[in-house]
């Protein structure tokens, strides 16, 4: 496996999702990822005292955590700060998620911790960023989700009470986009650039990065943007949810030469004509037919699809052309579809399967090779690599600076 961080140290100071997933990104990329939580219970999500019977790695906990080694360090005391201290000129990167602030209380802001390796990347991920007027806010993801718009988007009608994603998409979206500013940081070192690296992540960019296409219309034409509900982004008669015979199907096809496809398999090629059917018919197949569809044909639509069940319509649609896929829930796509594409998940040696990349490098995709850690798995480890020596680490442990 191609390891392009292989040989460098992240120090992951972050905690429950955002910044955790940006730190495992770097880790399936080759990094030693250094996960250091406060003792007795650790990131939040382990979940010690509300699930004590995971042990510490509930599956949250592990998709965005396996692989990494684990530090229990208590940096409220002055000896938890030392140990910090002989770390930091260790690694490339300092990851952390905490608010604006927390971490320069606790001694280790972007200045000092420079002071302590002056190559070290170092990288926050907060909710609303580290300046401006909202920077002290706390935020969790669908607290953002209301807060950027992302949650009044959601459904077809305006007067509809608002509905959040139904998985914490920003903060995946912010992890990604940290672990896609750390590599932006490491190639500029890389290139030769000796000066401070401060990159500062937030959930609302990363929000509004998602939603690039409704916020660029409205920065650009002041058009507010709409809930959609099921229809195509492309806003053609031919892409939307139909109910099918046995459920739900998704259709797009958003071109005059996809619609044309769609239709002729319907058994109606007529439908692609205009006045009764298409309110215009462009000249060019690739044309989008934004806004283009009757309510006559938005009513024959409805009715050819129940003819058929879902999965049939989309092997059918899928086979013409016309992107179509059945509606399915998360597991009926990981113990379906997903199991007919290269994948890139792995079983990890305590038996569970988690996802690695998201993408193949000469076709194959970085992956975890290791379990994620129970709190202070690696503590006496990493503190023995620092030149502690038994006596010392066994103190430490006794007062409760690390576990």
């Amino acid at each position: 496996m191609i390891a392009p961080l292989a040989g460098l140290r992240v120090l992951d100071l972050s905690h429950v999702l955002a910044g955790p997933y940006a730190a495992y990104h770097l880790g399936l990329l080759g990094a030693e990822v250094i996960k250091i939580e406060r003792p007795p219970f650790g990131d939040a999500i382990r979940d010690l005292e509300t699930r004590p019977q995971e042990g510490g790695v509930t599956a949250a906990f592990q998709g965005v955590n396996a692989g990494k080694r684990a530090l229990a360090l208590d940096l409220t005391r002055p000896e938890g700060r030392a140990v910090l201290e002989r770390l930091i000129p260790t690694a490339a990167v300092f990851l952390e998620n905490f608010r604006p602030g927390k971490m320069a209380g606790l001694g280790f802001g972007p200045e000092r911790v420079a002071a302590l390796n002056p190559a070290i990347v170092y990288a926050s991920v907060s909710a609303w960023g580290q300046q401006g007027s909202h920077a002290g806010r706390p935020g969790y993801d669908h607290v953002m989700q209301a807060a950027t718009g992302m949650m009044w988007l959601q459904g077809d009608d305006p007067a509809a009470a608002p509905m959040k994603v139904g998985f914490p998409a920003i903060d995946m979206a912010a992890g990604m986009m940290g672990a896609m500013a750390i590599m932006a940081g490491l190639m500029r070192r890389r290139a030769g650039d000796t000066g401070p690296i401060v990159l500062d992540v937030s959930m609302a960019d990363a929000a509004l990065a998602l939603m690039s296409a409704p916020a660029a219309r409205y920065l650009m034409e002041g058009a507010a943007p709409a809930r959609i509900g099921n229809g195509a982004f492309a806003a053609s008669p031919g892409g939307n949810v139909f109910r099918t015979a046995d459920g739900w199907l998704a259709t797009a096809a958003n071109t005059l030469g996809q619609f044309e496809a769609l239709v002729g398999l319907l058994g109606h090629p007529d439908w692609a004509t205009a006045p009764d059917w298409l309110r215009l018919r462009p000249s060019s197949p690739a044309a989008m037919l934004r806004d283009c569809g009757t309510p006559r044909l938005e009513a024959a639509l409805r009715d050819a699809f129940l003819a058929h069940g879902s999965e049939e319509w989309e092997a059918r649609l899928s086979a013409a052309g016309v992107p179509a896929a059945a509606v399915r829930s998360p597991a009926a796509f990981l113990d379906g579809p997903y199991r007919a594409t290269p994948g890139f998940s792995t079983r990890l040696p305590g038996g569970q399967e988690v996802l690695g990349a998201g993408f193949r490098i000469n076709g194959q995709a970085p992956v975890p090779s290791a379990d994620a850690p129970r709190l202070g798995a690696d503590t006496d480890v990493v503190l023995a690599e620092l030149g502690y020596a038994d006596a010392e680490i066994a103190a430490l442990r006794a007062g409760g600076v690390v576990r």
